[in-house]
């Protein structure tokens, strides 16, 4: 059977039936609100085998990289895997309406990166799918320097920044769909970095099939593809870059700013080995954080995937 890239599954929501949950949580509580998510879950777990099976397949790979106990059943912590997704839609209902209180955010790194945003300049920021990176909302609500720009693939985009909108008409998080980096999208991204602002890109997915932009990274100790755009637009750009990772704990959401790099430069010489040293680097501490956190990596098809006779390791350099 064919492995489906990322981009050519359905999404498993949609904004009117976001809209929905969001009318549930509001009107009659977080109880109600879970209710009602359970069936869909349920649902979701019981008739969606790849979903199923990717979310194994990841689960066994955190397990033996020592993030889930050696006996642990597999099946449970699938289970487990897609109700945290169903958890983190509510989390993204409350940033959305205001209800997330920063007193439920804790930040590493906090102070250097709002000094940065003071001082005028803009900066690019690798996020993923580990966590729930709409709670970087809050960080913006923070202080008014803050301006997210968020660049996702999905067709998407619009329909949800229309909710935002209506959720909250100040919002400073604005999600813009890239399909690539084109001139055209470089320049306004710089336009953006120039004014202080800050462009926000997923570093673990590949935005389209057999595309040429990607590196053969080790990932939870197998081999997996990484986009190299993240470090080409870092290249282009010539700021700041910072990791961030929104990561849910039992006191709340802790968000967490690592400085990445300075400045990248890439060589013409060089610059495939250069571009699969920074995905590694990316990588790692990816996999560092996956494996404290193993229920919060919401990538539910086959990230390890290729045709056999394109699967190598890479050489660690």
């Amino acid at each position: 059977m064919k492995n489906q890239h990322w981009s050519e599954i359905n999404e498993a929501t949609s904004v009117a039936g976001i809209r929905f949950l969001f009318f549930v949580y509001r009107s009659l509580g977080r109880g109600f609100f879970y209710l009602f998510l359970l069936p869909v879950i349920l649902y979701y777990f019981c008739f969606q085998p790849r979903a199923r099976r990717a979310s194994r397949g990841y689960l066994q790979r955190i397990r033996a990289n020592g993030g889930i106990p050696e006996q642990a059943s597999l099946w449970l912590w699938s289970i487990k895997h897609f109700f945290q997704f169903g958890s983190g839609l509510l989390d993204k209902l409350a940033v959305w309406s205001g209800v997330l209180s920063l007193a439920d955010v804790h930040y590493q790194r906090y102070r250097e990166f709002l000094n940065l945003v003071e001082s005028g300049h803009g900066c690019l920021v690798i996020a993923s799918h580990l966590g729930n990176i709409e709670v970087s909302r809050v960080l913006a609500d923070t202080h008014k320097r803050f301006k997210l720009n968020i660049l996702v693939h999905t067709k998407h985009a619009e329909n949800f920044n229309r909710l935002l909108k209506e959720m909250d008409e100040a919002s400073c998080l604005n999600l813009m769909q890239v399909t690539e980096i084109t001139p055209a999208t470089a320049v306004m991204l710089n336009e953006k970095v120039q004014a202080g602002e800050i462009v926000v890109i997923a570093g673990d997915r590949t935005p389209v099939t057999g595309g040429q932009r990607q590196s053969d990274v080790e990932f939870l100790g197998d081999c997996a593809l990484m986009p190299q755009g993240p470090y080409i637009l870092a290249s282009i750009l010539q700021c700041p870059v910072y990791l961030i990772f929104c990561l849910r704990s039992k006191s709340g959401y802790r968000v967490i700013i690592e400085p990445f790099a300075e400045l990248i430069r890439l060589s013409r010489k060089s610059r495939d080995t250069e571009l699969a040293q920074w995905a590694q680097q990316f990588a790692d501490r990816l996999a560092f954080y996956a494996v404290q956190y193993p229920l919060q990596w919401f990538n539910f098809y086959d990230f390890w995937w290729r045709p056999v006779d394109e699967r190598h390791v890479p050489k660690n350099t």
